[in-house]
């Protein structure tokens, strides 16, 4: 039965991965940059009820960001670091929190967590300022990940 839940776990986080590249790659050219809207990231909440995907994602964003504009080491190394510990934050505050309120602060969290670390990136290898880049970036995914949420949490 271990081993049963374990192919499980590890065939979920492989479909959400792939899920995650297809859907942020469908709208590539607003996918990367200070306006990005990457309609894979709806998936992340994801990551409450089913931890094992946390690693997908940052695989995943190492295929997305192999197409940046960007690419190097902070989107090959840095941004999928910051994915998996924003997932693992989300997945915690969720279970410390509890309830529907603390599934939609854990999502809100990994937003602004993402888009923190988005900043750094753009800041660094575009050289845009930080607090616009974080703050439009903030805007596109914490409205992404409040409705993963809604639609994604109860139902999955």
């Amino acid at each position: 039965m271990v081993h049963a839940a374990r192919a499980r776990a590890v065939a979920v986080a492989g479909v959400v991965g792939a899920l995650y590249v297809v859907l942020s790659l469908a709208v590539a050219p607003i996918a990367f940059g200070p306006l990005q809207f990457r309609v894979g990231e709806a998936l992340k909440p994801l990551v409450i009820k089913h931890p094992a995907v946390i690693p997908a994602f940052g695989v995943g964003t190492v295929i997305i960001n192999l197409f940046s504009p960007f690419a190097g080491v902070l989107e090959l190394a840095f941004m999928p670091a910051v994915d998996m510990v924003g997932g693992a934050l989300c997945w915690f505050v969720a279970r410390t929190v509890g309830g529907a309120f603390g599934s939609y602060l854990a999502s809100f969290v990994y937003a602004v967590f993402t888009a923190a670390g988005v900043g750094v990136v753009l800041h660094v290898a575009a050289g845009l300022p930080y607090l616009p880049s974080f703050a439009s970036v903030a805007v596109s995914e914490v409205i992404l990940l409040l409705v993963g949420n809604a639609v994604l949490v109860r139902r999955v």
